[in-house]
């Protein structure tokens, strides 16, 4: 992989990126489906992967008409999720701390993500990050969920830095065509996910055991 160049900010996607938590996500789906006798077995639960728990809402009331009450299973959904977080939290992929940190001596950085506020919140009180975050673009933030690139814009527009001079990490396909609509670089996870489709990513990483010691300072600009 080929380091980019003039990079003036950071952005992190969180389930997948920085934790393995899409595990979790799977999870809410099964439990929701299941307490409604619901099919599950031949879901493709990477479908869900990436987005807004309103977006995962809308795929499953396609799949399955009689799941009508969008804020019910919303909140379903996410509860279910917030609820196995606290009781069995998810690792950080491995040196996810060390590259967050080594990001934001550098640089703004911060996470851009599909999860709501109070799970930012919880993982950066107990990842040890919470100082090095510089700011946090939540579900909350924006209408519309990655593939769309809203969320992306938005970060880049709260820090006045154009988005060919930021940098994603993310692990999802829907985050990828996010950040690449929106004109950022982006580096793919693979920790948890398949390899993207070509084109999305300028390069892609198992984990963050596979960047080289002075990354983030090969790929800096001026600021």
């Amino acid at each position: 992989m080929q380091p980019p160049s003039s990079i003036r900010a950071v952005f992190f996607d969180l389930d997948g990126t920085l934790i393995d938590s899409e595990s979790l996500t799977d999870r809410a789906v099964f439990y929701l489906l299941q307490k409604h006798a619901l099919p599950a077995n031949n879901l493709d639960l990477r479908l869900f992967h990436g987005t807004t728990w309103r977006a995962i809402a809308l795929r499953l009331k396609a799949l399955f008409p009689t799941l009508d009450d969008l804020d019910y299973t919303i909140e379903a959904l996410s509860t279910h999720f917030f609820e196995q977080s606290i009781s069995a939290p998810p690792p950080l992929i491995p040196a996810a701390q060390e590259a967050f940190l080594a990001a934001s001596s550098r640089f703004p950085t911060g996470i851009v993500t599909s999860s709501n506020a109070d799970a930012v919140d919880h993982f950066l009180r107990h990842s040890g990050l919470e100082s090095a975050c510089s700011f946090v673009v939540s579900s909350e933030q924006y209408a519309a969920s990655k593939p769309d690139p809203s969320c992306y814009q938005l970060a880049a527009e709260q820090l006045a830095i154009p988005p060919a001079q930021c940098l994603v990490f993310e692990d999802s396909t829907p985050g990828l065509q996010a950040a690449k609509a929106a004109g950022i670089p982006a580096i793919a996870v693979l920790y948890s996910a398949p390899p993207p489709p070509s084109g999305l990513a300028i390069g892609s990483i198992v984990d963050y055991t596979e960047l080289p010691d002075t990354f983030f300072e090969q790929i800096g600009g001026s600021t």
